[in-house]
């Protein structure tokens, strides 16, 4: 199995670096390799950071200085921002996260604060912490791993049998990958107690990392790394302040730069060589640098100002059509026609294209719809950083909908009710947007399908839209009463005179009616004064809607003859003796005989027939004795007749024991 690995970080590139002619140097190596340990050791460090001391054998480190000793060409171009270089496979067209390089006034901060112990050779310190989220490459991250010999990792630590000790190239698809190579060579920290320092400082949302290497010697030469390390919150820029850095050792080679995650991008400066004027990239090389400041700023999204949002009513209607009838009236849209701009955008990089997206997936100058439509606007410039703004399209249903009330309905009333079943039909509505729901409503506050009373009605009917606009038509519900009043008056009533002028005469009828009764009238009232004889009397009942129901009776006045007439039959129905019988009949009789021709002769023996009916009172029962007295009376004064004197009081018959 072939294994093809980066740079020093394992025995394959440990071969692929050593010449042919070397092969007792690679079994020896190997040798010690074997003898010597190159596996981790994790040992705890400061405020929760570890320490991983990873072994390397110095007669590897010598055997790979043998070999790079004579070879000092740049291995790549010197472009401040670079592809992976062309090789087998490993061509790729320029990303589009771009860091900018910039050379600041060198001003490191004030030596950090946290010396963490245990210092490694070629190990590294992992899970140190950042104190708040730092940006790299696009991705977030709050700790790091510090690598010993010059690298700042983020995300998950490598561990490499050979502590990355040898600067190599970037960008490289093998590790170490998602770096900040600072001073990439191999260095011995642990050689200087407290030589690696880091501190967080400031305040949120301006924080500053701070990591120094301070008086961090050379392996295997005279040289010494003096730098100081600083990443930004909020701007995620990364400042390089190296005070020193020198190599001696000609076997080393040192890169300055950062590398993404997969290693397919970096960024790196250069340096000239003061003799011959050569520019080399910091990148595998062999140089050094004093009072250096480098900064890696990210590069910024564009900015994208969007238009106003605006907020229009939906279109209105034509002005054709019969707006009396709903089904015909005009109505507008549930739309409008809206221009909504064009938003702007300036970005740091050298063009920028801004496109805009509704939400509906509609084109931009298709009519929006009632509602709030989003139209996103996304700017993209020519590093390939985007940035959006929202710019939101409110269309507001302000018109109201059109509608139009069934016809008015007049109908009777049903039989013996003051009321209509009515079928009233259904109001027509129509409005610009749908949903349009009709409702309806009673002026008597009535269910829809309760009768309808007597009278007028209005029935309000109201359509109302999705957006609360509404509109009403009324319709008028008339029931008529057809229906006449009932009435029941008296059979004949027959009365006794009780003065030559008649008699007063009280009566009773009943009137009803569907709805009500408003009036009663009678040609003659009831207690008023008859006449003798026979009168007719017709009385009409009437209702409000002037209905009326009218029927007769007789009223008949019996004179003094015909009383007369009657008190003799009630004499002989009385079956008394002749004795007694036949004197009160004779004297009725007589009266009867004097009447008209002889009043007085009438009223003189009505008086006798009073008195014995007195005289008689003991062979008469008590109550017929009375009434016959109550009924001479009551001749008597139809008679006209005077009576001087009271008439004899009755005598009670004698009660036999």
């Amino acid at each position: 199995m072939r294994v093809t690995m980066r740079r020093s970080t394992g025995f394959s590139a440990f071969f692929s670096h050593l010449r042919a002619g070397s092969v007792g140097a690679v079994i020896l190596a190997l040798t010690l390799s074997c003898s010597d340990t190159t596996s981790p050791r994790d040992r705890a460090a400061d405020d929760g950071v570890v320490s991983v001391e990873i072994v390397v054998p110095d007669s590897i480190k010598a055997a790979l200085a043998a070999q790079y000793s004579g070879d000092l060409s740049a291995p790549v171009s010197a472009s401040a921002d670079i592809v992976v270089p062309p090789g087998a496979s490993l061509s790729s067209s320029a990303p589009s996260f771009r860091y900018h390089l910039s050379h600041v006034p060198f001003a490191p901060e004030a030596i950090p604060s946290i010396a963490p112990s245990n210092l490694t050779d070629d190990g590294y310190l992992d899970h140190v912490p950042l104190g708040f989220t730092f940006n790299f490459y696009g991705n977030e991250y709050s700790e790091v791993a510090v690598y010993s010999n010059g690298l700042v990792m983020f995300g998950p630590a490598v561990r490499d049998p050979l502590g990355f000790y040898r600067g190599d190239l970037i960008p490289f698809l093998a590790n170490p990958n998602n770096v900040i190579a600072f001073a990439w060579t191999d260095w011995q920290p642990n050689k200087v107690p407290g030589s690696i320092r880091y501190e967080t400082r400031g305040s949120a949302p301006n924080r500053r990392f701070l990591l120094q290497f301070t008086n961090v010697p050379e392996y295997g030469g005279r040289g010494l790394l003096m730098m100081q390390l600083v990443l930004a919150e909020g701007s995620n820029e990364i400042t390089i302040y190296t005070n020193s850095m020198s190599i001696t050792n000609s076997g080393n080679r040192v890169t300055q730069g950062v590398e993404n995650l997969d290693g397919s991008a970096a960024a790196f400066d250069s340096v000239k060589n003061p003799v011959n004027g050569v520019v080399s990239p910091r990148v595998k090389g062999f140089f050094s640098l004093s009072n250096d400041a480098l900064r890696f700023a990210p590069p910024h999204p564009p900015v994208v100002t969007p238009p106003a949002n605006i907020s229009v009513a939906t279109a209105p209607p034509a002005t054709s059509g019969d707006l009396r009838i709903a089904s015909s009236a005009a109505v507008g849209s549930c739309a409008a026609v809206v221009d909504p701009g064009i938003a702007t955008a300036t970005t740091d990089a050298a063009s920028v294209t801004v496109v805009g997206v509704r939400s509906d997936g509609l084109p931009l100058d298709a009519a929006y719809p009632k509602g709030v439509t989003t139209i996103k606007w996304t700017a993209t410039d020519a590093d390939g950083m985007t940035a959006s703004a929202v710019q939101t399209i409110t269309v507001v249903d302000k018109e109201n909908p059109s509608i139009a009330a069934p016809q008015n309905i007049s109908v009777g009333n049903d039989p013996h009710l003051a009321s209509a079943v009515v079928a009233v039909g259904s109001a027509e509505a129509a409005d610009n947007c749908p949903d349009v729901k009709i409702s309806s409503a009673r002026s008597d506050h009535a269910a829809s399908d309760a009768p309808y009373l007597v009278g007028i009605t209005t029935v309000t009917w109201t359509a109302t839209d999705a957006s609360g606009n509404i509109a009403s038509a009324a319709q008028l519900i008339t029931v008529l009463d057809i229906e006449a009043p009932s009435l029941s008056v008296p059979a004949s009533i027959t009365v006794n005179a009780t003065s030559p002028a008649g008699a007063v005469v009280n009566y009773l009828y009943y009137a009803a009616d569907n709805v009500a009764v408003t009036s009663v009238d009678c040609t003659k009232r009831s207690g008023s004064a008859f006449p003798i004889g026979t009168t007719s009397v017709t009385c009409t009942a009437y209702d409000a809607a002037g209905n009326s129901k009218s029927d007769s009776f007789l009223v008949i006045v019996l004179d003094a003859p015909t009383q007369m007439s009657n008190l003799i039959q009630y004499v002989r129905d009385l079956l008394l003796p002749n004795g007694t019988t036949n004197p009160l009949i004779n004297q009725l009789e007589a009266a009867f005989g004097s009447f008209g021709s002889d009043n007085h002769v009438a009223c003189v023996k009505m008086g006798d027939f009073v008195n014995l009916v007195s005289t008689k009172g003991r062979e008469i029962p008590l109550g017929a004795s009375a009434y016959m007295t109550s009924e001479a009376t009551n001749i008597e004064a139809v008679l006209g007749c005077s009576i001087p004197k009271a008439h004899p009081q009755l005598v009670p018959p004698e009660i036999s024991g």
